[in-house]
């Protein structure tokens, strides 16, 4: 879903959500993260699709992180650290979601968040997903010791 959100974004079937408490998902994440967490609510043919969250200083398209679109597109002014949170609209406003579901949900956001700060820790702001591919390639041989050193 996050590579489609630019898909969402001009297509509007994004809507701001100024109110946090309206999920249980929106709830927990919002009492759980210390950077200010933005909602939005994903409209039309996707109305059942895994909730994710990004960093606003994250690149969506190339020069451009999700913080200068959203500007753009939304008028909203978010810093950097901010989290956006883009749920579905069939996940607002109910609370028939499976603590399993929330959990697996909680569990993938976390995970997405935190791999977004190694990226960060590792190549410095303004890499984009390619520079991360070619980082991780490029030091495959150092995490894994050299194939000379391998007890068989």
């Amino acid at each position: 879903m996050r590579s489609e959100l630019m898909e969402h974004i001009w297509g509007n079937r994004l809507e701001l959500t100024e109110a946090h408490s309206v999920s249980p998902l929106g709830r927990i994440l919002n009492s759980l993260l210390a950077a200010p967490l933005t909602r939005f609510i994903i409209h039309g043919r996707d109305d059942q699709c895994a909730p994710f969250a990004m960093y606003a200083g994250e690149e969506i398209i190339p020069g451009a992180t999700v913080a200068d679109v959203m500007e753009e597109e939304f008028g909203l002014d978010l810093n950097e650290d901010a989290i956006i949170l883009f749920e579905a609209r069939s996940a607002v406003g109910t609370d028939q979601t499976s603590p399993e579901q929330l959990g697996r949900s909680i569990g993938n956001i976390i995970v997405s968040l935190a791999s977004f700060e190694q990226k960060s820790a590792l190549l410095g702001d303004g890499f984009t997903d390619a520079d991360w591919a070619v980082r991780s390639l490029g030091n495959t041989g150092d995490r894994f010791g050299k194939p000379s050193l391998h007890i068989h």
